[in-house]
């Protein structure tokens, strides 16, 4: 994510079950490797045209439908949502006015400005006082946030309190330890709702693969979890690591750094997302195009915004109004036709096609 953006602002999610609101049913800096800029763009695409055979695991039947999660996905049939499985059967009737995924056995569900948690059977759980403000959708192992008068804490999913309302900011647990605000700075604390990591940074986020990244004096650097500095800040902008890589941005370009802090690919793109399968995309000569870890591309920029993430060997990409899917041989997969898409989970992908909602089945067998 783009941090500068998001700084001081949580995943803007809330619940709580006592006072009556549930009812319980050292541093180094960064050194530049040795590494050129991106080679010249490669020729660009060919005309496009239809690719393959079309595959529905489900066929487009919904007002709208979201990714699966936990064997079932949420889907809208005539201004309600309901849920249905692999299969395309519609185990929890549409009767929602939103809904969200399934996280951890449960999913938050609103009718008429109420919300609650459901199971997996559609049975409410949990009903959530309207005093409540903001309303975590998903559980982070096993705990969920919490917002009550612009306070923030934090409870577990059986419903008992980890961190009662106090905090100015409380963001999602990663790796056993969540980052939070108190009086204007951020630390962590632990799953008991012990401070490990006294606040003492401007911004903090979750930790990913060993290191999370924290805002001091406008600058981005990325800390250990015994809170010492791992890399020092100095960015103006930056992503979680991935696949060993973090894309930063220095003087208003992007790049990436190993963890280390150096500096492997020299930062030289307007926008530039995680890697994914070894490949990242990245925004040159305004279009997008995909780069492996030596920094050279590897598929021409040629799509337009808003591309996804290598996923099961494709990504979704954009041309105009249409989206597709390419292989990470820069080869269309599935041209261009959809009006809305989604990346590959699991062998399928929710698509829009024409009016409809469905589920496109990996075209690999």
């Amino acid at each position: 994510m783009v941090r500068m953006y998001l700084s001081g602002l949580s995943r803007k999610v809330a619940l709580l079950i006592s006072l009556g609101l549930i009812t319980s049913l050292g541093a180094p800096s960064i050194t530049s490797a040795q590494i050129p800029q991106v080679q010249a763009p490669l020729p660009a695409a060919a005309p496009f045209s239809p690719v393959g055979d079309i595959t529905w695991e489900i066929e487009p039947a919904f007002d709208h439908a979201s990714p699966f999660s936990e064997g079932l996905a949420p889907v809208r049939v005539n201004n309600r949502w309901g849920y249905i499985n692999r299969k395309g059967d519609m185990v929890i009737r549409p009767q929602f006015d939103e809904t969200w995924g399934f996280s951890e056995g449960i999913a938050l569900v609103k009718v008429g400005g109420k919300r609650s948690y459901i199971n997996t059977d559609g049975k409410v759980v949990m009903r959530i006082s309207s005093r409540v403000g903001f309303i975590s959708p998903a559980f982070s192992e096993g705990v969920a946030t919490l917002e009550v008068g612009d306070r923030w804490g934090y409870f577990e999913k059986n419903g008992k309190i980890l961190f009662p309302p106090q905090l100015d900011k409380a963001r999602d647990f990663s790796e056993g330890m969540a980052a939070i605000q108190k009086d204007g700075k951020w630390g962590y604390v632990n799953r008991k709702g012990k401070v490990v990591i006294k606040p003492q940074f401007d911004g903090a986020w979750e930790f990913v693969d060993g290191l999370a990244a924290i805002l001091v004096d406008g600058k981005l650097g990325y800390i250990k979890p015994n809170g010492k500095i791992a890399i020092s800040p100095q960015f103006e902008d930056s992503n979680d690591f991935k696949e060993g890589l973090a894309a930063v941005s220095i003087d208003d370009k992007w790049g990436y750094i190993d963890r280390k802090g150096t500096v492997v690919i020299q930062p030289q793109f307007v926008r530039a997302k995680d890697f994914s399968e070894g490949y990242a995309a990245v925004f040159l000569d305004g279009k997008y195009g995909y780069i492996d870890k030596s920094g050279k591309l590897a598929i021409a920029p040629v799509y337009d915004d808003f591309v996804g993430v290598f996923s099961q060997g494709l990504a979704m990409i954009r041309v105009g109004r249409q989206a597709g899917y390419v292989s990470q041989s820069g080869e269309l997969a599935i041209s261009p036709q959809f009006a809305l898409a989604a990346d590959f989970s699991d062998g399928i992908a929710p698509v829009k096609a024409g009016a409809k909602w469905g589920y496109l089945k990996h075209p690999k067998p």
